[in-house]
């Protein structure tokens, strides 16, 4: 078995397209974000991921797809521009409730005619947009997941037979679910049976933490429910196939303000912690944010989790970075997972403005390491998906901080460009690496080579000093004098 495991990894690509998908959501409020979080259309990289997912659509009062705001249009033209850049590209439209008060799902599902509505115009708004596929976003379906399970059944009939009928591709067609927090479970929908329906189901595994206690919001391992192996074991072990499951990632962070002086997971907190300058919500800040919060701040690896938190006066705020990412990526391989899912663009640093390490640090880290070479995958063993892994068993991501591969010591990697600008010249965007001895393992962004390392090595269950990582970068002062605003 280790034998077709190293073969299958051998397989995989070093250029932009990687037998995994990795799906990026993007939401339509970022463009009212204000100054450099501004998020557009023009910030995508049409190929940084496989599929890119715009958040979102709404039902009407007349159970019809329509855009959730009257000049969305204009965007649904810039979004299927990004395909003549990069024919591989895949775009899709979610659709989900705007509130609970407002059960726009609940009623287009309640009888065949209302659903037979809604799909005729999802067939024809979808083809008007040039998107290639309709992911469907509903939280909470309860005691309407039959329903729901049967709409998944006649969107796929409809686009089968719009597809024989045009002769064009057929659309595809998704799920993204929503664990239940109070209980950690799927069991609000009919993951079965959507599984034989869809193209893959994208797992919200993060938002998983939180209450009158600090927690992050996406470990990956953890001694309650509220971890990502947990959910993933669970649906494992309904015999689903693994190859449809796409594991989520958060790109933000979740805050709360320390009410005592302890600051370790599972302190005490009085409230969520304040707004991000940008985002503009208590305890949500992007991961930009983050890294002006990280200027200063005394941060921590949470070995059983395999996620860091960081603290600094008191405020204590739970995210992820590149040493996560790539524990997270190392583990959906393991399991034989069809790849990631990720909330979202314009939550990353997609200027490169505010991390040092590039645009979109996380999900450029996020790509590579889906798309590793082999010998970088080989060490990599399966394990049985019945068997719940533990984090005494799990296998890092390679250690050789020197050769540019993702160093698990280091509570942040930093992603520098490489010197030698020849190592991309004719290449694609992608993981390479050179026939030097040791190797280098590099990645090619827009004909740049970028290597991560970690300029100081620290213990994962020491606070990282004030030296070392990426809490010594030279962030802009008028940023962080920004952030730090009350």
């Amino acid at each position: 078995m280790a034998g077709c495991w190293s073969l299958f990894a051998g397989l995989l690509l070093i250029h932009s397209t990687t037998t995994f998908k990795l799906v990026c959501h993007f939401s339509n409020w970022s463009q009212y974000t204000t100054g450099l979080g501004k998020f557009i259309v023009e910030n995508i990289d049409p190929f940084l991921c496989t599929h890119v997912v715009y958040d979102f659509a709404v039902i009407n009062h007349d159970n019809q797809l329509t855009e959730n705001e009257w000049a969305e249009e204009s965007v649904y033209q810039e979004l299927a521009g990004l395909k003549n850049k990069n024919s591989e590209l895949k775009t899709m439209l979610s659709v989900r409730e705007l509130s609970t008060n407002d059960p726009q799902f609940s009623e287009m599902v309640s009888s065949a005619a209302s659903r037979q509505t809604f799909v005729q115009s999802a067939v024809t708004f979808l083809r008007a947009h040039e998107f290639d596929g309709l992911d469907l976003d509903w939280g909470h379906p309860g005691n309407n997941k039959h329903k729901f399970t049967q709409l998944f059944k006649d969107l796929q009939q409809a686009f089968e037979n719009e597809s024989i009928g045009t002769e064009r591709p057929r659309l595809m067609l998704s799920a993204s679910l929503t664990p239940k927090t109070d209980v950690i479970s799927l069991e609000h929908y009919e993951v079965t049976e959507l599984i034989k329906i869809v193209d893959f189901i994208s797992v919200k595994t993060f938002d998983l933490g939180g209450g009158t206690v600090t927690a992050h919001h996406s470990p990956l391992f953890g001694s309650n429910k509220a971890n990502i192996d947990f959910i993933t074991q669970n649906l494992l072990d309904q015999e689903i196939p693994a190859q449809k499951l796409l594991l989520g990632f958060p790109a933000y962070a979740r805050s709360y303000t320390l009410s005592t002086q302890v600051s370790s997971p599972g302190a005490p907190v009085s409230g969520l912690a304040y707004p991000g300058p940008f985002t503009q919500e208590m305890g949500f800040w992007s991961h930009y944010e983050t890294c002006a919060f990280l200027h200063g701040a005394s941060a921590n690896w949470i070995d059983k989790q395999y996620v860091p938190y960081a603290v600094k006066n008191n405020q204590w705020v739970g995210f992820d970075n590149q040493q996560s990412y790539g524990a997270k990526v190392t583990y959906l391989m393991t399991q034989h997972l069809g790849g990631a899912a990720v909330w979202s663009l314009n939550l990353d640093d997609f200027t490169g403005h505010f991390c040092g390490q590039g645009k979109y640090p996380l999900i450029s880290q996020l790509k590579a390491e889906l798309s590793r070479e082999s010998n970088n995958t080989s060490t990599v063993e399966p394990q049985n998906p019945k068997t719940t892994s533990s984090p005494h068993s799990f296998i890092s991501p390679a250690k050789d901080s020197s050769s540019g591969m993702v160093d698990p010591s280091c509570i942040n990697n930093i992603t520098v460009v490489h010197p030698d600008p020849s190592l991309c010249m004719d290449k694609a965007d992608g993981s390479y690496q050179s026939k030097q001895d040791p190797p280098l393992t590099y990645v090619c962004t827009q004909g740049k080579p970028y290597v991560t390392e970690c300029p100081t090595v620290h213990s994962r269950s020491n606070a990282a000093s004030s030296g070392g990582l990426l809490l010594n970068l030279l962030l802009p002062s008028i940023l962080y004098g920004c952030y730090m605003y009350r």
